[in-house]
């Protein structure tokens, strides 16, 4: 139900109790017929409001009639006290006040009437307030709503540019060693094959003494330069599966055990980073929601992807945070489908959590 709906139907409520209670005044203490057509012009106005949204302005008609009947009729009075409470529930506060006001001027004024004209006012304006809050917590968690869509829009971007810094960094560190190779090392076991191709044709022992002295020191800079690219190409830090295992070996909760399979070397940088923090938080919630005393993580590469599997030998405990819909989890789905995978878990036998992500094709 909108806000709009829900506002109508108290308002409406509301007529319907009014209505109620000068249709007990008019049989239980005045009869007359004239009473009757005030209250039958007073429903009419009222369907109107009831059936469109008319401007505040409409209720005048209303104060009108019920000035009119003052003489002929005491339910006029009480009649009054439904602009009161038109006016209030539309915020319309000094039209609401000044009815109220000049209502203690009338000769009928009494006790009774004045309470009911409060609630009148009271009704209107717990109607307007609620109303007010309502588009105000509608308008905070339409607001909350953007924020999480864009959060989420700019995490996915960030992967896709992490992904995309990934594969350039790759592709650039391939030309800078595919440059330093044809520089260096090729050009120098180039002369070195020339030089031992003129060595078998010298016929003078200097000169073939030079031309393997030229092949020698040639080939010693070639090696140089080879040892230098490997180690320049060495990352510092572990990376891929030697990560998995760092982490694995770090972990002395309960006993892990590590099977893996596959061409690991074609699983990017960017998903590795994923594959680590999945096996992390599984490890994590095994320890604090389960009572396992061993896991087993498996990696396969296959086809066109890599799987993570978790699986441990436990129960959940109750209450337990091992599910989709804990914070940590629900990021690394979001992540996972970001890349075009999918992560799911499972509590039916142990805990289990897998990890399935495409590999990057070569073009």
């Amino acid at each position: 139900m909108s806000l709009r709906t829900e506002r109508t139907w108290l308002a409406n409520g509301w007529r319907l109790l009014h209505f109620g209670f000068l249709t007990y005044l008019w049989i239980g203490f005045d009869d007359a017929e004239n009473t009757f057509i005030l209250l039958l012009l007073l429903f009419l106005l009222t369907s109107l409001r009831w059936r469109f949204e008319l401007p505040a302005v409409f209720l005048l008609p209303d104060i009108l009639i019920c000035v009119l009947y003052f003489p002929y009729t005491s339910v006029s009075y009480y009649a009054l006290a439904l602009p009161i409470f038109e006016w209030a529930q539309r915020g319309r506060w000094p039209f609401s006040l000044s009815v109220f006001v000049a209502l203690g001027f009338v000769p009928f004024f009494s006790g009774w009437l004045l309470w009911y004209f409060v609630l009148a006012l009271f009704v209107g304006f717990f109607l307007d307030r609620y109303a007010r809050n309502l588009e105000q917590w509608k308008k905070e968690a339409d607001e909350q709503r953007k924020a999480r869509q864009e959060l989420e829009r700019v995490k996915a971007e960030l992967l896709e540019a992490q992904r995309s810094v990934s594969k350039q960094a790759e592709l650039t560190e391939r030309y800078r060693i595919a440059r330093q190779l044809h520089d260096h090392l090729g050009h120098d076991l180039t002369g070195a094959s020339l030089a031992l191709q003129a060595h078998a044709y010298a016929e003078d022992p200097e000169e073939a003494k030079s031309l393997l002295q030229e092949v020698k020191s040639r080939l010693e800079r070639s090696t140089h330069s080879l040892r230098e690219t490997v180690h320049d190409a060495t990352p510092v830090a572990p990376i891929g599966i030697e990560n998995l295992e760092r982490a694995l070996l770090h972990f002395q909760e309960i006993d892990v055990s590590l099977r893996k399979s596959g061409d690991l070397l074609s699983v990017a940088a960017y998903q590795w980073s994923l594959l680590e923090a999945c096996l992390k938080e599984a490890l994590t919630n095994i320890v604090r929601h389960s009572d396992a005393t061993a896991a087993e993580v498996t990696v396969q590469v296959a086809g066109a992807i890599v799987r993570l599997l978790v699986q441990d030998d436990g129960t959940p405990r109750e209450n337990n945070a091992q599910s989709e819909s804990g914070s940590g989890l629900r990021s690394l789905n979001m992540r996972a489908r970001a890349l075009g995978g999918s992560l799911s878990t499972s509590a039916d036998n142990g805990f289990l959590l897998v990890c399935v992500l495409p590999l990057e094709q070569e073009g």
